[in-house]
């Protein structure tokens, strides 16, 4: 399994999941394939012969927008979602549902509800057996690098749910590949709650190393969130204790305020 992120407007990333470990021409799925041509013109550059589906994260139209032009493109081919708010959606994925890629694939799709930025949020975790176990979650506007999705639909509880339970149940080794390339502005937020711990102090200078790079998805993992990114530390006391929180829930409600307000950024 070799997954490709594909920019595509401002900061959104969209992406290529090649199925590199079957036999025969080189196949592909689209995930959040706002700009179609986009990833058709990457889709060539990997030498893929067949596009197979198309994953989509959430229903807002910066990761469904190019749903119409996929199906125009590729009729038949499956596209996978988690309400029919989604555009051209063929299958519904509910919590859990698991699926190979496509009939006879190594890697194995699951859709886990993270219901809160959107209420038909699915994080996609994939893992191909043929690869060494390779595992990586397609998280949309959940889950970011060092940072979370507003709740736009949801409650700070649906997102403590989304993140310190269903995703923090993922193996620590899954590799995100999240939405939007938000992770300059989110550093700065988690530096400013937890100036002197070393895993966010590790991140900072791993984000002055790569000032030329401006693409940090594919590179942490769900082990990596869990050390530094305070959405996903709702019951460390230091960030607690930063925000005035009372419990977990509170403390998430808080820190997506101050993220929100701007009241907490660290120079970076």
């Amino acid at each position: 399994m070799k997954i490709v992120p594909v920019p595509v407007r401002d900061d959104n990333y969209a992406y290529l999941v090649i199925d590199d470990m079957a036999s025969g021409p080189l196949s592909a799925a689209f995930v959040d394939p706002f700009d179609v041509k986009k990833l058709q013109a990457e889709a060539e550059k990997q030498g893929i012969k067949e596009i197979i589906a198309c994953i989509t994260t959430h229903h807002h139209a910066d990761h469904s927008g190019g749903n119409n032009d996929f199906a125009k493109a590729y009729p038949g081919k499956p596209i996978w979602g988690g309400s029919h708010q989604i555009p051209k959606l063929t299958k519904q994925v509910g919590h859990l549902d698991s699926f190979p890629l496509r009939e006879g694939s190594s890697i194995q799709v699951t859709g886990h509800a993270t219901p809160c930025h959107t209420q038909d949020s699915v994080c996609f975790f994939l893992e191909d057996k043929a690869d060494g176990n390779k595992k990586g979650v397609f998280t949309g506007d959940t889950l970011f690098i060092s940072g979370c999705g507003r709740f736009f639909e949801g409650t700070a509880e649906e997102m403590h749910k989304a993140l310190n339970k269903t995703l923090a149940a993922l193996p620590d080794d899954t590799v995100i590949y999240c939405g939007h390339e938000y992770t300059k502005s989110n550093v700065a937020f988690s530096a400013a709650v937890l100036p002197h711990r070393p895993a966010v102090k590790s991140l900072v200078q791993d984000l002055q190393k790569s000032r030329n790079s401006n693409v940090t998805t594919g590179v942490y993992t769900i082990g990596d969130e869990k050390k530094h990114n305070v959405f996903m530390l709702v019951d460390d006391e230091e960030v607690r204790s930063k925000v005035g929180g009372k419990d977990s829930i509170d403390t998430m409600a808080k820190l997506r305020e101050a993220k929100n307000n701007g009241s907490l950024k660290a120079s970076i």
